[in-house]
């Protein structure tokens, strides 16, 4: 989607026919204003006006400049190969297919939402597993003899028992990595939709209203910004994204998107609407309660054919944290920190606090 939306022929096809000709229009209509603000300086004497019409000029020639400095950003992009840049660092196992830095940053928040999805799905299991394990329960009647509770024969006299409730300090502790787990994978798919949106050209749109609204009274500010906000989301954006990709067989586990926690694949448990159906319930459960270590190992083992990992699990969820949420928010961070600094360039000062909140 990249490779088509930013460094395809359609894209080349759209930028010639569209944003030049939008861009051409809103210069020509702007030296206009202009040319007659200067002429009607001149006319009237009025030194200020003059002034004024002599310091737009130079600003129009500012932001018709920034666009070629934009698209030869975006050349520059589309022409570097990332496996070419793995490869020279030696930051990956396998070499990577060859791809741009546009889709390269695409490809990460991809497989940082597989990533995290992976995570949630481990996590789930777990989760599910030791919630059936530890609400599992028997009534011991008191007053044994012979296999029989006597306490039970009028009334009822005995104790409530969940020989692995033990397990639910596990639950808790499953219970909040799960949640972070759908923070993680809605947040990547999230940050995907952003970087989307920059590649269909909402940017694009902003940088002929820049040029115009740059050269109008009382809205310099507002092109400045447009302008900045096209240059940090089409070049710093994808840039950061693109250097986490390099790091992906770390971040990511890169190919199988998966750990290995303590020897434990943990792909083992991807199937969470299956779960095994316990044979004899209530006579695990009965040998459970007469002898807790070894209904507990056998009832355990129901679920956990190749060993349980929880550690592994919680840690599969942390991972997936960083990889999905920590990473793209400190590449988004920057991105509006460079806006604030595009703008000073453009001679403007605007409040950081205001693009956060609508970012």
């Amino acid at each position: 989607m990249a490779w088509v939306g930013v460094c395809g022929v359609g894209f080349t096809e759209y930028f010639d026919s569209t944003i030049v000709p939008l861009t051409a229009y809103a210069a020509i209509i702007t030296s206009m204003l202009i040319a007659i603000s200067f002429m009607v300086g001149r006319a009237l004497s009025n030194a200020k006006l003059t002034l004024w019409s002599k310091t737009e000029a130079i600003q129009i020639v500012i932001s018709i400049a920034s666009i070629f400095v934009l698209v030869t950003i975006v050349n520059t992009f589309c022409a570097i190969d990332m496996a070419e840049i793995a490869s020279i660092f030696e930051v990956t196992t396998e070499p990577p297919p060859a791809m741009d830095i546009y889709l390269a940053a695409e490809t990460y928040l991809k497989e940082a939402a597989i990533y995290s999805h992976n995570a949630m799905t481990v996590t789930r299991y777990h989760l599910e597993a030791y919630t059936i394990l530890a609400y599992l329960n028997i009534f011991k009647c008191d007053f044994e003899a012979g296999g029989i509770g006597w306490g039970c024969l009028f009334g009822y006299s005995g104790n409530n028992l969940q020989p692995m409730g033990g397990y639910g300090a596990n639950m808790g502790a499953l219970n909040i990595f799960f949640n972070s787990t759908i923070l993680s994978h809605f947040t990547a798919l999230n940050f995907l939709f952003i970087l989307l949106f920059v590649y269909k050209g909402f940017v694009y749109l902003f940088l002929p209203l820049g040029v115009f609204l740059r050269s109008m009274p009382y809205l310099r500010s507002f092109g400045s910004l447009l302008i900045s906000v096209a240059l940090s989301f089409l070049v710093v954006y994808p840039f950061m994204l693109s250097v986490f990709y390099l790091m992906g067989d770390v971040l990511v586990d890169r190919p199988e998107y998966t750990p290995t926690v303590s020897g434990t694949p943990l792909d083992n448990y991807y199937d969470e609407g299956v779960f095994p159906r316990i044979e004899g319930e209530k006579e695990a459960v009965s040998n459970a309660a007469a002898d807790p270590t070894k209904g507990t190992e056998y009832i355990h083992d129901l679920y956990f054919k190749h060993g349980d990992n929880v550690g592994g699990a919680i840690a599969f969820a942390a991972y997936a944290f960083v990889a999905a949420v920590f990473l793209p928010s400190v590449a988004l961070l920057a991105t509006i920190a460079s806006i604030s600094y595009l703008t000073r360039l453009y001679g403007e000062e605007i409040d950081l606090s205001r693009i956060t909140r609508l970012v």
